[in-house]
């Protein structure tokens, strides 16, 4: 009876310390989490203030706008992802990129996860998805309900290193938005978009992709660590800034593989 006893005890007492252990471990994983999020390690690999060409495609021809990491304080205590696109009714004759940005619709969105695929082909080609909360560009408007456009995203990026142009590429999908709550369904068909490395007007191929869904090219220098840690061949000739014109027509033939 003695010896009974003492195994229920034991039995009691290691259930006790899995239970400790596993709430430990998700502590550490939130506390973890949540210094990524505040130093902006949850959001593209984008240099903090640094502007980047942008480029996109939605419902109509490719436009064109910028993207940054900067904080708001205003709305977050984190680094947010800024995004200008412009406008479809007012496209600019030449694209002004982070020139000019009056014409341009402003996005602002608190990166909240930033996860490898799951899908073994989809992690093989670098793929990651990020969940996205969407504030009100310009939610310090008092006659404006900070309610209005608040909404959940799902995005799917994977970003390509172009040392010997001393670029950074990330191909981006955005999900559409919905309001209350992020739901995992947002991403679905999202990486499809990825699977085209060109970004052009494509009518029936759109046809296909996840309703109200972006396809975002964001292009800027490369980040010092990823000059480092890259592996692909340098070259000490000097070249020329690119634009998008340029990566286009020169670069993305010889893009790497996906």
């Amino acid at each position: 009876m003695e010896t009974i006893i003492r195994i229920i005890l034991l039995i009691i007492v290691a259930s006790h310390c899995a239970r400790a252990f596993s709430h430990y471990e998700a502590l550490n994983k939130f506390i973890q989490r949540d210094k990524d999020r505040r130093a902006g390690r949850l959001c593209p690999p984008m240099v903090y203030m640094e502007r980047y060409e942008v480029a996109f495609v939605d419902n109509g021809p490719t436009m064109y706008g910028c993207a940054y990491i900067q904080h708001d304080r205003s709305l977050s205590d984190t680094p947010l992802f800024h995004l200008w696109l412009e406008r479809h009714d007012q496209p600019s004759i030449e694209p002004a990129y982070c020139k000019n940005m009056s014409n341009m619709n402003h996005y602002i969105f608190e990166c909240l996860t930033k996860d490898d695929s799951h899908d073994k082909e989809e992690f093989e080609k670098g793929f990651q998805y990020m969940s996205l909360y969407e504030y009100t560009a310009n939610a310090s408007d008092k006659n404006i309900s900070k309610t209005d456009k608040q909404a959940y995203r799902c995005a799917v990026f994977a970003a390509d290193d172009y040392v010997n142009y001393g670029v950074v590429v990330i191909r981006m999908a955005l999900s559409k938005g919905i309001a209350h709550h992020y739901d995992a369904a947002l991403c679905d068909g999202l990486s499809n978009l990825l699977s085209d490395s060109d970004l052009k007007y494509d009518p029936p191929s759109q046809q296909n992709w996840p309703k109200g869904s972006q396809y975002v090219f964001v292009m800027g220098e490369l980040q010092p660590k990823r000059r480092i840690t890259t592996t692909t061949t340098t070259t000490t000739t000097p070249k020329p800034p690119l634009n998008f014109f340029d990566y286009l027509a020169m670069v993305l033939p010889h893009r790497p593989r996906i």
